[in-house]
């Protein structure tokens, strides 16, 4: 029987133990939270077997994923190099950033023992135990940055999650975060940028946000994702997401020139390049 320990049970960790319950390994799953409620909900649901804290469970643990923000995650393995594990035991992770957990983990490979980084690309502007979905990761690319793992730990973990059938893709660390920090992290800030913004020129209309239509709320959803967890993304993938801002700023520039100007041909070509590029993305989806 193989035991897996997820450590942090929001939507991501939750959606993982729900996949994993529905897959041929039949894991035994031992969850880790510091919420009560989130714990015991998914106690009472049979999506864990049991709640441990981290460390005195570790032992126990044939997979150990680590399914908390970037932050912890780095503080985790620290801990979990000086801890009691099993042989044979497989550490990863699913946090949005690589580079700094991949060194982070350098400690415990020290050890031999086995870490591979991981990011499922897949998410909500929901969070929580009870946002979880077993359709979650369904067909969603899932990095895997190549540690110490064995091939047979990779197949492994794999299968766990053979219900969801995501599109494994594997990637260096640094790639990782230049990737994600153009198609995931900076559009982040700027649906944040648009609903603040928005929020403080129309404070003081009557009507104000109450008229937002379905356009702005549908580019501003992911503004309704977690706080805690984006502030860690922003401090661990800093330096590419302020690169790729600059180069924001400077392509608002340009149309916000075109439009000052009334160059219409720019700004046409602006709002046709778009289109084109997002009827792709769409063909692509309806393709996989």
């Amino acid at each position: 029987m193989t035991t897996v320990l997820i450590s942090g049970l929001g939507l991501i960790g939750s959606s993982l133990a729900r996949i994993m319950k529905q897959s041929e390994v039949q894991p035994t799953i031992l969850g880790n939270d510091p919420n009560d409620d989130t714990s015991q909900f998914l106690l009472g649901q049979g999506i864990i077997d049991e709640r441990v804290t981290l460390l005195k469970a570790a032992s126990r643990a044939d997979i150990i994923v680590l399914a908390g923000p970037v932050s912890v995650i780095i503080d985790q393995l620290t801990q979990l190099a000086m801890a009691d594990l099993k042989p044979g035991v497989l550490v990863t992770d699913v946090g949005s950033t690589k580079m700094q957990v991949m060194t982070a983990a350098q400690s415990l490979q020290q050890r031999q023992v086995a870490f591979m980084g991981g990011h499922p690309m897949a998410g909500s502007h929901q969070t929580g135990a009870r946002a979880g979905r077993e359709d979650l990761f369904d067909d969603a690319t899932y990095f895997i940055v190549d540690g110490s793992q064995t091939a047979a730990q990779t197949a492994q973990f794999k299968a766990c999650l053979k219900p969801a059938k995501p599109r494994w893709v594997n990637v260096s660390a640094e790639a990782h975060d230049g990737l994600v920090s153009e198609i995931s992290h900076v559009p982040h800030v700027l649906a944040a940028n648009l609903v603040n913004t928005a929020d403080h020129q129309l404070k003081h209309d009557a009507v104000g946000l109450s008229a937002a239509a379905g356009g702005f709320k549908s580019t501003t959803r992911i503004a309704g994702a977690d706080p805690t967890m984006w502030t860690a993304i922003m401090l661990s993938n800093s330096e590419a997401i302020s690169s790729q801002l600059t180069t924001y700023m400077e392509q608002l520039k340009q149309i916000q020139a075109a439009i000052e100007t009334h160059d219409s041909e720019k700004i046409y070509q602006f709002f046709a390049h778009a289109k084109t590029v997002r009827e792709r993305l769409d063909q692509e989806g309806k393709r996989q």
